[in-house]
C-alpha cells in the first residue's frame, strides 16, 4: 500500500461531520449503493465542494445533461462510501480510471487509497461499489428495454449455450440481459475488454477465474455483481434517493443479490 507523508492514510470509521452514512456503525460500512441521479439541479450544486479540479475538467467536456448527472451522481456516492473509512473531504479525494490497471481508484495527494472500487451506470441510474479491502470485483447494470432487437444480438454476438438459453426462456428479454450484465460484470473484475468476453460462454468465465456471480431486477434494470469464491455472503443492493443538491439522500430500499453462478 502507498503511503501519505510516510504515514498510512486515517482509518477512522464513519465520520459523522461529513459522511451522509454517519447513521451506520463503522463496523457494518455500506459497500453497494444504486440511485437515480436525473433529478440533480446544477443551479443548486457546489461543485467545488465535492469535486477536485481534475474532476471537475472531466464534468466540463460532458457534453450531455444526462452524463453530467450521472458523473456527479456517482462521485458523490464513491466519496460518501469512501469517507466511511477516511476522513477526508470530498473534494481533497480525487477519482481517475488507471490506465496501466484497467481499474477506477481514489486518490489523495496523489496517492492511491487501498480501496476497491468499481461503477456503472444506465438510463440516469448508478450503482457504485466501493470496499476497504483490495477485491476483484465487478459490478453492471442494464436498463431492460424492450425495444432492443435482443434475439438478433444475442445471435451475432453471444455463445450458443447462451442463445439457446435465451430461446428457452419465457421471457426471453430476462435471460438475455441477465447474460450481458454477467459479462459486463465479469470484464470489470478481471479489467478485460468486453469485446473479448462477448463470445464465450459467461458461465465458464466465471469458473476460469473463479468467481461466484450475484444478480437481481431492480426498477426495470438488471444489475449483476461478480465476486471471489472467498465472498460467501454479497452485500445488499441499497437504494438511495438523493437530494437535488448533493447535499444528503435518503434510504429507500435494501434489494438483496440472489446466487446465479
Amino acid at each position: 500500500m502507498e503511503t501519505i507523508n510516510n504515514k498510512k492514510p486515517p482509518i477512522t470509521g464513519i465520520s459523522p461531520e461529513r459522511a451522509h452514512f454517519s447513521v451506520l456503525s463503522p463496523k457494518s460500512p455500506i459497500n453497494l449503493v444504486i440511485a437515480n441521479s436525473q433529478a440533480l439541479n446544477f443551479d443548486q450544486i457546489n461543485i467545488t465542494s465535492l469535486l477536485s479540479a481534475h474532476e471537475i475538467s472531466i464534468l466540463e467536456r460532458r457534453k450531455l445533461e444526462s452524463a453530467k448527472r450521472e458523473y456527479l451522481a456517482s462521485r458523490y456516492l464513491i466519496k460518501q462510501l469512501a469517507q466511511q473509512f477516511f476522513a477526508y473531504e470530498a473534494a481533497e479525494l480525487t477519482t481517475f480510471f488507471d490506465e496501466h490497471t484497467a481499474r477506477l481508484v481514489i486518490k489523495y495527494q496523489n496517492n492511491a487509497l487501498p480501496l476497491s472500487l468499481v461503477i456503472s451506470h444506465s438510463k440516469g441510474w448508478v450503482a457504485v461499489y466501493l470496499a476497504h479491502d483490495p477485491e476483484r470485483m465487478g459490478i453492471d447494470l442494464e436498463f431492460m428495454s424492450q425495444k432492443r432487437p435482443f434475439l438478433k444480438l444475442a445471435k451475432h454476438f453471444y455463445h450458443q449455450d447462451e442463445i439457446r438459453a435465451i430461446e428457452a426462456a419465457n421471457p426471453m428479454s430476462d435471460t438475455f440481459f441477465r447474460i450481458w450484465t454477467l459479462k459486463e460484470a465479469l470484464a470489470k473484475a478481471v479489467a478485460m475488454p468486453i469485446a473479448q468476453l462477448l463470445s464465450p460462454n459467461v458461465y465458464h468465465g466465471y469458473a476460469k477465474h473463479n468467481l461466484a456471480a450475484y444478480s437481481c431486477q431492480i426498477n426495470g434494470f438488471d444489475f449483476s455483481m461478480a465476486t471471489p469464491m472467498t465472498v460467501k455472503q454479497p452485500p445488499a443492493l441499497v437504494e438511495v434517493s438523493l437530494k437535488p443538491d448533493l447535499t444528503g439522500f435518503e434510504q429507500t430500499a435494501m434489494n438483496r443479490l440472489h446466487h446465479v453462478i
